[in-house]
């Protein structure tokens, strides 16, 4: 339930109800003139819908309980919700009646009950304390509110991720069937691997974006900062998305302006908000329609606006569309699928680098735009980075065949994942022996000189963490001192840094990027054979 202005002020209201002479015009004017809502009820049945319709709090006269009126309140507080309990100040006419009415009133609602004469100063304090009273009672609906729609978007994200999750599964799972021969029809082999091989890359997706908002969320995400030109960082996600663009036939349309000035950020975290809002674009463009792109300085800020013909936003989800989890469309029959983690994870990475977004639509089918802006900096000439760019070209040209005789250690209790990474290191030439066990990979180092160790770390008996600790016990000739990768699905800043300090010298997270890790690899040889040829 939203709040609107006009239950506001229905919710602030004072009612009064003083059904003999001028008390209740008298008690309302003097509430009007200290900025109080008052409104004077002339009979029981006015009060009682009055109350319905909403109230900070009721006055009420002795003599309005009479007639059966005490007990038509007394139902209507009943079938208040439960955070409600409308506090009402009872004017009684003097001290024993007061205590009478105490006792008849005291345990069926919530009174306050005063003597008459009051004076206008004690009127008016009594009356903004039950107000205050009033307003907690809102806030406490408020927060339940929000409970309760926090709980309801929980529920529909748990459904939203089953059905995301099930579906590549259905379709990898039922291509393996196909191959396997089991339907005994002939099957196009590489088509039934593209779309095994699609299907896992958009599972590993779903997965890497709640890993990443849950990093975000427990403040455990670490930006790498350099100087960034923000127009190249833009231009190398629309390089990738190009396909898209080009297979829905949009039309794309950039406008760089030389002079937006470069920012400090992270360059991979920065291209992922751009992928995720070009993405986004055309996930909802359709075909033959038009994104346009512009790269501005705007006073100390670099803005960048991209704008689409697409779907558009509905104004009533517009304030909700960088939550996290919320989708403006939740239902079965939803034209695209996603968690609606994508536009939550662009706020949080803009926010982290002292930018803002921001997001305009006129309204269904007419399009969206969505601002960023990002601080400029001075940017300063540093020639490390120049000489540090010509040691890596220096050298690339050597690592193309460090693969080639070197001897790896492959430890994975899982067989289909230790088969794949080993035939994945003989084609590349590598002599790879490989275990399923900590202890058979410790015995294997003590009596076999190896290069470098690959190893999964959750192992059973002992895990990955406890093996790499064993191995660097032990002297250098014995293995001690051999480089090592750990390989795993803990990816989480914490896991890599528990990798980092038992021992291992790059971690990497599955589901294996084996480009990467060959690269890994590649590193971990070109660092152990430096100081050995320095010392030669």
């Amino acid at each position: 339930m939203t709040t609107t202005k006009e239950s506001k002020n229905l919710e602030e209201r004072v009612l009064v109800f003083m059904p003999t002479g001028r008390d209740a015009s008298l008690v309302c004017s003097t509430l009007q003139k200290s900025d109080i809502s008052a409104v004077c009820c002339t009979d029981a049945d006015e009060l009682k819908k009055e109350i319905e319709e909403g109230a900070g709090a009721v006055l009420l006269a002795e003599e309005a309980l009479q007639n059966g009126t005490l007990e038509q309140l007394v139902e209507s507080f009943n079938r208040q919700p439960i955070w409600s309990d409308i506090p009402v100040v009872l004017f009684a006419s003097n001290g024993q009646h007061a205590e009478t009415l105490l006792q008849t009133v005291g345990t069926r609602f919530n009174a306050t009950i005063v003597e008459r004469p009051i004076r206008i100063t004690m009127l008016i304090s009594a009356v903004r304390a039950v107000l205050r009273a009033r307003e907690r009672q809102y806030q406490t609906r408020d927060l339940l509110n929000q409970l309760e729609q926090a709980d309801h978007q929980k529920d529909l994200f748990l459904a939203t991720l089953s059905h995301e999750l099930r579906t590549p599964l259905n379709s990898m799972l039922g291509w393996i069937q196909l191959l396997r021969g089991e339907t005994g029809k002939q099957i196009d082999f590489k088509y039934g691997l593209d779309v095994i091989e699609r299907n896992a890359k958009a599972q590993s997706e779903l997965i890497s974006d709640i890993l990443f908002v849950s990093q975000v969320i427990t403040g455990k995400l670490i930006l790498n900062t350099k100087t960034v030109d923000l127009t190249s960082v833009v231009q190398a996600a629309i390089d990738v998305v190009h396909p898209s663009i080009e297979a829905k036939k949009i039309q794309l349309r950039t406008l760089f302006e030389s002079d937006a000035n470069k920012i400090k950020g992270d360059p991979d975290r920065l291209q992922q908000v751009f992928l995720n809002l070009f993405s986004n674009a055309i996930k909802f463009t359709p075909e033959n329609g038009r994104i346009e792109v512009r790269v501005k300085r705007t006073d100390s800020n670099v803005e960048v606006e991209m704008t689409d013909t697409g779907q558009g936003i509905k104004p009533e989800f517009l304030p909700f569309v960088f939550e996290r989890f919320r989708q403006a469309d939740n239902s079965y029959t939803r034209q695209v699928g996603g968690l609606g983690l994508g536009l939550a994870i662009v706020r949080h990475l803009v926010e982290m680098h002292g930018g803002v977004v921001a997001v305009e639509s006129a309204g269904e089918n007419k399009g969206a735009t969505f601002k960023i802006m990002l601080p400029v900096i001075v940017e300063r000439k540093e020639k490390k980075f120049s000489q540090q760019n010509f040691a890596k070209q220096s050298a690339q040209p050597e690592t193309e065949s460090l693969l080639k005789g070197i001897r790896v250690l492959l430890v994975e209790d899982d067989k289909d994942s230790r088969d794949m990474l080993q035939i994945m290191f003989e084609q590349q030439g590598v002599e790879i022996m490989a275990v399923d066990s900590a202890a058979a990979a410790l015995s294997a180092i003590k009596q076999i000189r190896l290069d470098v160790l690959v190893s999964d770390v959750g192992l059973p008996g002992e895990d990955g963490y406890e093996l790499i600790s064993k191995i660097r016990q032990l002297p250098p000739e014995e293995g001690g001192a051999i480089p090592a990768v750990a390989l795993t699905g803990y990816a989480s800043l914490q896991d890599r840094a528990r990798a980092f300090d038992v021992g291992y010298q790059e971690h990497l997270a599955k589901p294996v990027d084996i480009d990467k890790l060959l690269e890994l690899v590649k590193k971990l040889v070109i660092r152990d054979k430096s100081p050995r040829q320095s010392n030669s």
